[in-house]
């Protein structure tokens, strides 16, 4: 049963929101948070494929760059919270973890929910009352400087909302999320209510977000993953960004760790009604003179051999096919019947093996949201807003976001650490204040 007053409302229960609940907390407080959604922290359940990456162990100054320009916003709260110190957080909560290929760390059991149990096992020991089925239609800052909040408990399963409710509080924390698999609760509702707040929100857009290619080539290689190839991006005829590392062919175009870590500057220029394309090199390790000499060896080591078998060891049999297409060479061609400006077309597709860029998945593909609440307007050593006392931000909501590998949910945890810390330290400062004031 909600109560017409607390000390300090969190919205939304992610991990951002559960960190400032848990930080924040004290006996004497009354604390609630509040999640539209019929259980709490859902997309954390499903981060890392259900593996839950959850921080890297790269420096600070690395893992920084990795946020882009607005890193640097970043820079307070993880040297006050930072990777090791999360991991020795959820050590003490009883989870365990490997440390696996690029920094990533994970459970050592490869399951997201011991991380979502040891939090809410937390908050549940603190007595933190989370509220599910919570939406909230209004907040309005009071003239006694407390903030209003009217919320509707939504039932899911008949799809109704239920009667209004409306309830106090000296403080409220932001940790709603961005728009990125809106399925679980990420709709883009802390937007609506920061504006309403006189908050700005920069552009949004989804992020590490599959890409969408013109005609059948995805299609036909759907499932084919390359590892070991570097990506780049071109538009018109300026090459834009890159990439090396691994990527899959889908059913409508491409995904994969280069993918998703170059969407965020695929989507911008698709917004600016760009022509995109991306070429692969398939053979990274050589330049075009190395990969001509070595062309050059395997056909004269076996010039009886077919132009199919020259192919077999040069690239994965699905793409043999498309390569011959694309080629107009006889499979069955003999080696030593290739002239240099059929060897010169082969090696230019192996370095340059292109695909136009159409499109991109929706929020319910993206990993995370760019865009959010202007840092601009965020005391960074707070998470307090600069233009309304006693309302705080944290997690994705904010805008900054980095590509994969646990970079975005340290963000989160380390932002609600922060958040929860500020409000600790505020509120006992307040409370010393009225007890000197009462001697």
């Amino acid at each position: 049963m909600l109560q017409n007053y607390y000390d300090i409302i969190i919205i939304g229960a992610g991990p951002a929101g559960l960190m400032a609940a848990i930080e924040c907390y004290s006996p004497s407080r009354k604390i609630l948070i509040l999640e539209q959604m019929p259980k709490p922290a859902m997309k954390l359940k499903i981060s890392g494929k259900g593996r839950c990456n959850i921080t890297n162990d790269a420096i600070l100054s690395e893992f920084i760059s990795h946020f882009g320009k607005n890193g640097r916003f970043l820079k307070f709260a993880f040297s006050e919270f930072f990777n090791t110190d999360l991991l020795k957080f959820f050590e003490r909560l009883g989870v365990h973890f490997k440390l696996e290929r690029g920094g990533r760390y994970f459970p050592e059991n490869d399951n997201a929910l011991e991380i979502v149990k040891a939090l809410l096992n937390k908050i549940k020991s603190m007595n933190i009352f989370i509220s599910p089925n919570s939406e909230i239609t209004e907040i309005a800052k009071l003239p006694d400087k407390h903030f209003s909040l009217k919320i509707h408990k939504k039932n899911f399963k008949q799809n109704k909302s239920g009667a209004g409710i409306k309830i106090t509080a000296n403080i409220v924390v932001l940790a709603s999320g961005g728009k990125s698999y809106p399925q679980t609760g990420s709709k883009g509702a802390g937007y609506k209510i920061a504006t309403s707040l006189g908050h700005t929100v920069t552009p949004i857009s989804p992020a590490l977000v599959p890409i969408e290619t013109k005609g059948e080539d995805a299609n036909r290689l759907q499932g084919l993953s390359l590892r070991n190839v570097r990506v780049y991006i071109w538009s018109g005829n300026k090459k834009v960004d890159g990439g090396f590392g691994e990527m899959v062919f889908t059913d409508f175009g491409l995904s994969g760790p280069i993918i998703l870590f170059l969407s965020k500057g695929i989507v911008k220029l698709l917004k600016e009604k760009q022509k995109v394309m991306i070429s692969i090199d398939l053979k990274p390790a050589l330049d075009h003179k190395m990969l001509d000499q070595r062309l050059l060896r395997e056909i004269t080591n076996h010039s009886k051999q077919s132009f199919n078998n020259l192919l077999k060891k040069l690239l994965p049999r699905k793409l043999i096919p498309l390569f011959i297409e694309k080629l107009k060479i006889s499979e069955k061609k003999q080696l030593n019947q290739i002239n240099s400006e059929e060897r010169k077309k082969l090696r230019t597709l192996l370095k340059n093996f292109q695909l136009e860029v159409i499109g991109y998945k929706s929020y319910d593909h993206a990993i995370v949201t760019s865009g959010g609440i202007s840092i601009k307007e965020i005391n960074p050593q707070t998470m307090e807003s600069k233009i309304i006392r006693g309302l705080y931000f944290a997690g994705e909501i904010i805008d900054i976001d980095a590509d994969t590998g646990g970079f975005n949910l340290q963000a989160a945890f380390s932002t609600g650490w922060i958040a929860g810390q500020a409000i600790n330290s505020a509120l006992n400062q307040t409370q010393k204040k009225r007890i000197l004031d009462v001697r």
